[in-house]
Protein backbone atom coordinates (compact mmCIF):
# COMPACT_ATOMS: atom_id res chain seq x y z
CA UNK A 1 0.00 0.00 0.00
CA UNK A 2 2.66 2.47 0.85
CA UNK A 3 4.66 1.95 -2.50
CA UNK A 4 0.97 2.65 -4.37
CA UNK A 5 0.98 6.45 -2.39
CA UNK A 6 4.25 7.05 -3.18
CA UNK A 7 4.06 6.19 -6.81
CA UNK A 8 0.82 8.21 -7.24
CA UNK A 9 2.67 11.12 -5.72
CA UNK A 10 5.48 10.96 -8.01
CA UNK A 11 3.22 10.60 -10.70
CA UNK A 12 1.09 14.09 -9.84
CA UNK A 13 4.91 15.70 -8.88
CA UNK A 14 5.58 14.74 -12.16
CA UNK A 15 3.11 15.90 -13.59
CA UNK A 16 2.75 19.27 -12.21
CA UNK A 17 6.26 19.61 -12.95
CA UNK A 18 5.33 18.93 -17.07
CA UNK A 19 2.87 21.17 -17.22
CA UNK A 20 5.18 24.06 -15.70
CA UNK A 21 7.65 23.43 -17.94
CA UNK A 22 5.11 23.66 -20.61
CA UNK A 23 3.18 26.79 -19.29
CA UNK A 24 7.31 28.40 -18.85
CA UNK A 25 7.85 27.44 -22.86
CA UNK A 26 4.80 28.90 -24.13
CA UNK A 27 5.19 31.65 -22.24
CA UNK A 28 9.00 32.39 -23.43
CA UNK A 29 7.94 31.56 -27.22
CA UNK A 30 4.94 34.42 -26.50
CA UNK A 31 7.25 36.63 -24.60
CA UNK A 32 9.63 36.15 -27.83
CA UNK A 33 6.60 36.84 -30.38
CA UNK A 34 5.31 39.76 -28.84
CA UNK A 35 9.00 41.87 -28.33
CA UNK A 36 10.95 40.68 -31.67
CA UNK A 37 10.87 43.64 -33.91
CA UNK A 38 11.66 41.45 -36.49
CA UNK A 39 8.39 39.07 -36.21
CA UNK A 40 5.16 39.73 -37.99
CA UNK A 41 2.58 39.31 -35.76
CA UNK A 42 -0.65 39.33 -38.07
CA UNK A 43 -0.21 35.56 -39.29
CA UNK A 44 0.30 34.32 -35.66
CA UNK A 45 -2.68 36.18 -35.09
CA UNK A 46 -4.62 34.93 -37.83
CA UNK A 47 -3.81 32.01 -37.31
CA UNK A 48 -4.35 31.43 -33.69
CA UNK A 49 -8.33 32.81 -34.12
CA UNK A 50 -8.68 30.79 -37.13
CA UNK A 51 -7.74 27.89 -34.80
CA UNK A 52 -9.98 28.94 -32.01
CA UNK A 53 -12.64 29.92 -33.90
CA UNK A 54 -12.43 27.00 -36.51
CA UNK A 55 -12.67 24.77 -33.01
CA UNK A 56 -15.23 26.43 -31.06
CA UNK A 57 -17.71 26.94 -34.05
CA UNK A 58 -17.09 23.98 -36.62
CA UNK A 59 -14.91 21.33 -35.11
CA UNK A 60 -16.73 21.13 -31.68
CA UNK A 61 -20.63 21.28 -32.67
CA UNK A 62 -20.03 18.98 -35.25
CA UNK A 63 -18.36 16.36 -33.04
CA UNK A 64 -21.04 16.64 -30.42
CA UNK A 65 -23.62 16.31 -33.47
CA UNK A 66 -21.79 13.50 -34.72
CA UNK A 67 -21.92 11.84 -30.99
CA UNK A 68 -25.39 11.92 -30.34
CA UNK A 69 -26.26 10.49 -33.91
CA UNK A 70 -24.32 8.01 -32.98
CA UNK A 71 -25.43 7.60 -29.73
CA UNK A 72 -29.25 7.94 -30.72
CA UNK A 73 -29.18 5.82 -33.72
CA UNK A 74 -26.32 2.79 -32.89
CA UNK A 75 -27.40 -0.29 -30.80
CA UNK A 76 -25.14 -0.37 -28.00
CA UNK A 77 -22.94 -3.51 -29.37
CA UNK A 78 -21.68 -0.83 -32.47
CA UNK A 79 -20.77 2.27 -30.71
CA UNK A 80 -17.66 1.18 -29.63
CA UNK A 81 -16.40 0.32 -32.99
CA UNK A 82 -18.02 3.31 -34.60
CA UNK A 83 -16.81 5.72 -32.77
CA UNK A 84 -13.52 4.55 -32.75
CA UNK A 85 -13.70 4.62 -36.42
CA UNK A 86 -14.40 8.19 -36.01
CA UNK A 87 -11.33 9.17 -34.14
CA UNK A 88 -9.48 7.36 -36.62
CA UNK A 89 -10.67 9.51 -39.44
CA UNK A 90 -10.91 12.86 -37.81
CA UNK A 91 -7.33 12.23 -36.55
CA UNK A 92 -6.58 11.12 -40.22
CA UNK A 93 -7.94 13.94 -42.02
CA UNK A 94 -6.69 16.04 -39.67
CA UNK A 95 -3.05 15.25 -40.72
CA UNK A 96 -3.89 14.85 -44.38
CA UNK A 97 -6.17 18.00 -45.15
CA UNK A 98 -3.05 20.20 -45.40
CA UNK A 99 -1.99 17.30 -48.14
CA UNK A 100 -4.74 17.14 -49.97
CA UNK A 101 -5.78 20.88 -50.21
CA UNK A 102 -2.14 21.00 -51.78
CA UNK A 103 -0.34 23.51 -49.20
CA UNK A 104 3.31 23.82 -50.19
CA UNK A 105 2.83 22.47 -53.29
CA UNK A 106 5.15 24.92 -56.37
CA UNK A 107 4.68 24.46 -59.51
CA UNK A 108 8.55 25.09 -60.16
CA UNK A 109 9.40 22.55 -57.63
CA UNK A 110 7.62 19.46 -58.96
CA UNK A 111 8.80 16.66 -55.93
CA UNK A 112 7.32 19.55 -53.40
CA UNK A 113 4.17 17.11 -52.76
CA UNK A 114 4.49 14.31 -55.87
CA UNK A 115 1.69 12.13 -54.66
CA UNK A 116 -1.53 12.04 -55.25
CA UNK A 117 -2.96 12.44 -51.98
CA UNK A 118 -6.32 12.65 -52.87
CA UNK A 119 -6.46 9.26 -53.86
CA UNK A 120 -4.14 7.98 -50.89
CA UNK A 121 -6.59 9.95 -48.33
CA UNK A 122 -10.24 8.06 -49.82
CA UNK A 123 -7.86 4.54 -49.54
CA UNK A 124 -7.63 5.29 -46.60
CA UNK A 125 -10.73 6.18 -45.05
CA UNK A 126 -11.98 3.25 -47.42
CA UNK A 127 -9.72 0.81 -45.44
CA UNK A 128 -10.84 2.40 -42.02
CA UNK A 129 -14.79 1.89 -43.08
CA UNK A 130 -14.10 -1.26 -44.44
CA UNK A 131 -12.18 -2.92 -41.29
CA UNK A 132 -15.10 -1.05 -39.15
CA UNK A 133 -17.95 -2.53 -41.51
CA UNK A 134 -16.23 -6.17 -41.27
CA UNK A 135 -16.09 -5.74 -37.25
CA UNK A 136 -19.54 -4.70 -37.25
CA UNK A 137 -20.83 -7.68 -39.24
CA UNK A 138 -18.98 -10.04 -37.37
CA UNK A 139 -20.51 -8.12 -34.29
CA UNK A 140 -24.22 -8.58 -35.16
CA UNK A 141 -23.60 -12.35 -35.81
CA UNK A 142 -22.65 -12.23 -32.70
CA UNK A 143 -25.03 -10.73 -31.33
CA UNK A 144 -28.12 -12.47 -33.22
CA UNK A 145 -26.41 -16.11 -31.85
CA UNK A 146 -26.61 -14.85 -28.63
CA UNK A 147 -30.35 -13.61 -28.80
CA UNK A 148 -30.80 -16.36 -30.36
CA UNK A 149 -29.40 -18.56 -27.93
CA UNK A 150 -31.25 -16.61 -24.76
CA UNK A 151 -34.32 -16.96 -26.96
CA UNK A 152 -34.08 -20.91 -26.66
CA UNK A 153 -32.72 -20.94 -22.88
CA UNK A 154 -35.89 -18.76 -22.43
CA UNK A 155 -38.84 -20.96 -24.15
Amino acid sequence: MTGHGTTSRTTTWLQRLLVAGGVLAAGYGVAGLVTDPSVAKQPYLRYTLTVLLGHDLLVMPLAILIGLLATRWLPQWARPAVQGALLVTATLTAVALPLVLGYGRRPDDPSALPRDYHRGYLIAVAAIWLTTATLLALRAARSRRTSATQHQEET
